[in-house]
């Protein structure tokens, strides 16, 4: 058994059926002290003295107590913001890469988020690069963009209701963008 007070003196706990439990010089000294406190106020007061002292002793051992109690464990400390960022230039790579993020979520996720991005990407690439309207001419768009890639971007495909994980792998998203850059 623990000793929380310190009133055992150099005991060790595996000894207990062994060797009767001493005091402390400390903890006798104590409690002849607390004795003689007790006497002298029953001897002075009577049964007032008497209460008066157990509860100032009572008083007295419930601070031993809290005052040797561990305590919480210090908050950590706060960090302080660090300087301002002006991510201007960066700011649509960042858009770009959040909705890129998102596809690895689920597929409604995906079809909510990132598959409008890759579309206008693809419309964009096809326009620019092939002359081919996306919206007007879907099946001229599948044509260049191909049959593996196009159900991610197909813009007529519905929103999935499957919110559960997993969305599409980095794989498959590196496939589709590889090819939307090959444009």
């Amino acid at each position: 058994m623990p000793d929380p007070f310190g009133l055992r003196d150099g005991h060790d706990d595996r000894d207990d059926e062994q060797r009767p439990r001493r005091l402390s010089p400390a903890a006798r000294a104590t409690g002849a002290v607390a004795l003689l406190v007790v006497t002298v106020a029953v001897a002075a007061a009577g049964a007032a003295g008497l209460l008066v002292s157990l509860s100032l002793l009572a008083m007295a051992a419930t601070l031993v107590l809290v005052l040797r109690m561990p305590s919480a464990p210090l908050p950590a400390a706060r960090r302080r913001p660090g300087p301002p960022v002006d991510n201007a230039p960066f700011r649509a790579y960042r858009q770009v890469a959040e909705q890129l993020s998102w596809a690895a979520v689920s597929p409604r996720h995906y079809d909510m988020v990132t598959r409008p991005l890759l579309t206008s990407l693809a419309a964009a690439r096809l326009a620019d690069r092939h002359r081919v309207d996306l919206h007007a001419d879907p099946e001229a768009a599948r044509a260049v963009i191909g049959e593996d890639v196009w159900p991610w971007v197909d813009p007529a495909r519905g929103v999935s209701r499957d919110s559960q994980p997993p969305g599409i792998g980095r794989d498959t998203l590196t496939h589709i963008v590889d090819r939307l850059e090959n444009l």
